[in-house]
């Protein structure tokens, strides 16, 4: 039961694709640090859906031309550039412009679980201490804030930061089947 409770805000959060943004605007000329096939937790600056009408453009407000950049931008096209961040897709054609990863790989454990009474499946993801550790700090200072679970250059969720996440665990909420969240769960611990 308290699982469920637990997931039931994560859940909620992606059926309602409702974020907040945070974070810096750039991180200079050296350009976004690359994805990996390791899962990477990358703050989210600004996200762009069209399936929210008058809710479009989520996230800290941006200048029009990068709203315009975000709404443009072809998820086909692979990861884009922009002002020093990554341009990345989930896989309902959500746009995201996020920040350097905060952690790169760090799971100890990702076990694929059911959702009680659903025939939906979702991964829950344990890190190891040091990547805990700086999770826990960032909760501290951008709880309220998106963060993108990046992997193979496509977020896999964006949970909503909160005093939850501080023990090092989150759940990968999607659309999965049983199948397809086995897959997730061996992928991010053989990353």
């Amino acid at each position: 039961m308290r699982l469920l409770r637990n997931l039931l805000p994560l859940v909620l959060i992606a059926g309602l694709a409702t974020a907040c943004g945070g974070g810096s605007s750039s991180n200079g000329a050296s350009g976004p640090a690359p994805s990996t096939q390791a899962l990477q937790l990358r703050p989210v600056y600004a996200r762009y859906t069209n399936t929210a009408p008058g809710a479009e453009q989520l996230g800290p407000q941006v200048p029009k031309a990068l709203g315009d950049t975000l709404k443009n931008f072809d998820c086909s096209s692979g990861t884009q550039d922009v002002q020093g961040m990554l341009m990345l897709c989930d896989s309902d054609g959500n746009v995201y412009l996020v920040e350097d990863p905060i952690v790169t790989g760090g799971v100890a454990t990702a076990v694929a679980k059911p959702i009680r009474g659903e025939k939906l499946w979702f991964v829950k993801v344990a890190l190891d201490p040091q990547a805990t550790q700086t999770l826990s700090g960032v909760v501290d200072t951008s709880s309220g804030a998106e963060l993108a679970l990046v992997v193979d250059d496509h977020v896999i969720s964006a949970p909503i930061i909160d005093s939850s996440m501080k023990d090092g665990t989150l759940g990968v909420i999607g659309t999965y089947d049983a199948q397809q969240a086995k897959a997730l769960a061996t992928k991010l611990t053989q990353s």
